[in-house]
């Protein structure tokens, strides 16, 4: 293979796109937390330990529902992503329209039930007659609660559409005025109002309301591609997004029923302070497992680019690079966990029995542990779930999240009371690790640590290296030498004269093209040459991350019936057989068939 190497860490597009697209999606993951978080912080230090164990009894009934959002959202986002790729923007917005009317229309029958029937759902929960005031501050809570569950709904839905439509910024701002108005609202329901559970719940709902009030506001923006419309929905594309969206299913599935089983055991172990305990133990770690996810969706969704393209040397240095995130990341929230446990536990006890603050402490040593086994296991999971690997990522979140765990604190709890769960909680990871390495091991049939071994990636899964061309480009004055050695590597694989000439002035054409338009002199900016030789067949792929180019605007000027529009976009056209733009994260993408 002719592999021009990137001399600088700066240029590479793939590491550059991963940490720009890093922050985003940790914002997009605090966003589904941030509202639990405050709320635990300010039930557990200001209304205490009874209050906090009717917030644990409502932890399982917050993650169902959060699962349908959750499912519909990753399945939205991958079926538009392939949509606006073929300039399907019809068939987009109609995937986006079906999504979010399901998510709003079920979170309005969950606000019904939870109203009509609150008792039933309490003793569900566990919160059973003999709790007394915990009983009814449960009630309380998860009916105030449920009415911001279509706000929560949506903002699931939107944040990554935000994303998709070049509006990143406004995610970010949206999660800042969430945070702000829950903090706000719990400080006046409790010092000005006298309030208790109700008043909480009442102040994180309409936190999320303001945060999605301010994220419809993108969509009066004349070029936005995303249009909400009833006309476009397809009943049939519903199937799409439960396929893809069904390791979420099975993963948040699960991990209601990890919460119900924490709780049955921590209530045998540690009575009521016990829940409460484990509740702040979840509550943390909901935070804490914020950073592994945004790393993992992060690779998750740059990967899912590079899989379909078979492009196995940027598949290993995008994983590269978020493993080396991997590391800084789990070092950091190791050690803040062990420093500043203390600190933390009483941020959430300050009104709470002694009992619950040491019991909270000894979790978070445990969960310091866990960490980096937590943050491989879901980096590997979300890069197995962009491969189209789903039995494999279901059978990753059922394990993780019920199979070995049950046993384990079933067995361990008994004996070492509350350190028990904790134990379990380490312990759980650790196999879970071990499990997936003995997995790869046996699929590889041989004991092996290389990476594309580890990723499960097929002998054959890119072309022969021999059979590829890869290049970077950074100056204008590069692009005519490199149009000719791309000229003279078709030729050198059997490719007609003519094709090998097409591939070239295609090239030169479309880089010179990015280079005028999409360079803004502000900051170093790289194009990604790739040409593959396929049969008789020659494929180029040009990558780069300058001035975003609206998927809507491309449409307009492919289609376009006037003959001396975009003479160079169309000269390349005709000299195709296929020609097909993506925009995604920011990232275009050009691919040239000739």
């Amino acid at each position: 293979m002719q592999n021009f190497e990137l001399r600088k860490y700066k240029k590479d597009i793939v590491a550059r796109l991963y940490r720009s697209t890093f922050f985003v999606l940790l914002m997009s993951m605090l966003a589904t937390t941030i509202g639990n978080v405050i709320d635990g912080i300010i039930i557990g230090n200001m209304l205490g330990a009874d209050s906090m164990a009717a917030f644990g009894f409502t932890t399982p009934l917050q993650k169902f529902t959060a699962i349908l959002p959750n499912v519909l959202m990753l399945g939205m986002q991958i079926l538009c992503s392939q949509k606006l790729g073929k300039g399907k923007l019809d068939e987009a917005n109609g995937i986006f329209s079906l999504a979010v009317s399901i998510a709003v229309a079920l979170s309005i029958f969950f606000i019904i039930i939870f109203f009509v029937v609150p008792e039933k759902i309490a003793d569900i929960l566990g919160a059973t007659e003999n709790f007394g005031i915990i009983r009814a501050e449960t009630i309380n809570y998860f009916q105030a609660y449920s009415l911001g569950l279509p706000a929560m709904a949506a903002v699931t839905l939107l944040t990554p559409v935000m994303q998709l439509d070049s509006d990143r910024a406004r995610a970010v701002k949206a999660i800042s005025i969430l945070s702000a108005a829950n903090v706000l609202g719990d400080l006046i329901a409790i010092f000005y109002f006298d309030g208790g559970m109700w008043e909480i719940g009442i102040a994180t709902a309409v936190s999320y309301w303001l945060a999605l009030s301010f994220l419809l506001l993108h969509f009066r923006k004349p070029d936005s591609t995303f249009k909400f419309s009833f006309a476009d929905i397809k009943i049939s594309d519903l199937r799409g997004m439960f396929l893809n969206g069904s390791p979420i299913l099975l993963g948040r599935g699960a991990s209601m029923l990890q919460s119900g089983l924490l709780n049955y055991v921590a209530l045998g172990a540690g009575g009521s302070a016990g829940v409460a305990a484990v509740a702040i133990f979840n509550n943390i770690f909901s935070m804490v497992e914020a950073f592994p996810k945004a790393i993992a969706s992060t690779n998750q969704m740059i990967a899912g680019i590079l899989v379909g393209e078979k492009d196995k040397n940027s598949i290993l240095r995008l994983v590269t690079v978020a493993l080396r995130s991997s590391a800084l990341v789990a070092s950091t929230l190791t050690i803040i966990l062990i420093l500043a446990a203390p600190a933390i536990a009483g941020v959430y006890t300050g009104n709470s029995a002694e009992g619950v603050f040491d019991m909270v402490i000894e979790g978070l040593y445990f969960m310091a542990g866990s960490v980096i086994f937590i943050t491989l296991i879901v980096l590997l999971q979300y890069f197995y779930q962009a491969c189209g690997r789903f039995k494999l990522v279901n059978l990753i979140a059922f394990s993780n999240n019920i199979l070995f765990i049950a046993p384990l604190a079933l067995i361990l709890t008994p004996y070492f009371g509350m350190t028990g769960i904790w134990i379990t909680v380490l312990l759980n990871n650790v196999v879970m690790l071990a499990a997936l390495i003995i997995g790869v091991w046996y699929y590889n049939k041989k004991i092996t640590f290389k990476l594309e071994n580890i990723l499960l990636l097929p002998k054959d899964f890119d072309v022969e290296e021999n059979s590829q061309f890869n290049i970077s480009i950074t100056e204008k004055n590069e692009v005519l030498q490199i149009s000719r050695k791309i000229k003279t590597f078709c030729e050198s694989h059997n490719v007609n004269k003519k094709k090998s000439l097409y591939a070239a002035i295609c090239v030169e054409e479309m880089v010179n093209n990015i280079i005028e338009y999409g360079f803004d002199g502000k900051q170093l900016y790289s194009i990604d040459i790739r040409i593959i030789i396929s049969g008789e067949n020659v494929i180029v792929r040009i990558r780069d991350d300058c001035r975003t180019f609206n998927p809507k605007k491309w449409h307009e000027i492919y289609y376009s019936k006037d003959p001396a529009a975009h003479i160079g976009i169309k000269l390349v056209s005709q000299m195709a057989t296929e020609f097909k733009y993506i925009n995604v994260l920011k990232m275009n993408n050009l691919i040239i068939k000739i």
